[in-house]
């Protein structure tokens, strides 16, 4: 298994378990001491989440919400909702998250033109 934690320059990096010798407790959470001595800790703030996980196509696009837009079906201008496919949703509800409108520009590229219809939606923020 596979952690995804910051070093000391704060860059994301993946450390398996199984080069970790030890976690220490600090104020900024548990750091993680691997074998040839280097730490990294968790990301714990929102804005080291967006950035860690970055490449893998999350975006912060909202204040408390971080969307994998890589995963979004579509966005939707008029009541500005990012909305995710889900595997199950046969004419059920989707999931959507809310984008705020200064970061309707990560997501204008899911503009979906037609008309779709509106299924009953519910928020997973």
């Amino acid at each position: 298994m596979q952690l995804l934690l910051l070093n000391e320059e704060d860059q994301p990096v993946w450390l398996g378990l199984d080069e970790i010798c030890m976690i220490t407790a600090s104020p900024k959470g548990p750091i993680f001491i691997a074998k040839d001595g280097t730490s990294c800790r968790y990301p714990i703030t929102m804005e080291q989440l967006a950035a860690a996980l970055s490449s893998y196509g999350f975006e912060r696009i909202d204040r408390n919400v971080i969307g994998n837009v890589a995963a979004a079906a579509s966005y939707d201008p008029a009541i500005r909702k990012l909305v995710f496919e889900q595997e199950d949703s046969d004419e059920g509800a989707l999931l959507y998250a809310t984008v705020s409108s200064t970061n309707v520009s990560k997501v204008k590229h899911l503009i979906v033109r037609e008309d779709h219809c509106r299924k009953c939606a519910y928020s997973a923020a």
